[in-house]
């Protein structure tokens, strides 16, 4: 029977080789964009919020510099993928947000979905767990997220 230290261990070594894995892809989902990788993932929190966003609020969830961010604000601007408005509580604010025709299908497995063959991927490993199965694993994923 495995200690609480063995299956400690292999779960870092699975998360290194996820991480490391997730990183790769998503270096290569964003070349096939066009994007950078940080511009990739500046853009997933923008769409994942599903709200206007301040650039200082992305710069807080994404951990880079207000500079850098209005750099990346600025790329993704250019390339269709965000804009810009007047927050319309505050008109001296500027807000983020998604334009609705920039990933269509992104993040729900469709045809235009640069990540449909990993959703596709997961449903299949799902299928071979419980429904208590996996809250386990997403409540110790909502646990660790933040880990730094």
């Amino acid at each position: 029977m495995s200690t609480k230290a063995d299956v400690t261990a292999r779960i870092l070594d699975s998360l290194q080789l996820v991480i490391a894995s997730s990183v790769m892809t998503n270096e290569r989902i964003a070349r096939s964009m066009g994007l950078n990788v940080v511009d990739l993932q500046a853009l997933g929190f923008i769409a994942r919020n599903g709200a206007p966003m301040s650039t200082g609020e992305i710069s807080r969830q994404t951990e880079l510099p207000t500079s850098t961010t209005t750099r990346v604000l600025d790329r993704l601007e250019q390339r269709g993928l965000i804009e810009r408005a007047a927050d319309p509580s505050d008109r001296r604010r500027v807000v983020v947000q998604l334009r609705p025709d920039a990933l269509p299908g992104a993040g729900r497995g469709g045809g235009d979905d640069p990540y449909a063959g990993i959703v596709a991927g997961m449903e299949r490993v799902h299928e071979g767990f419980t429904v208590a199965e996996l809250e386990v694993v997403a409540r110790y994923l909502d646990a660790v997220k933040d880990v730094r």
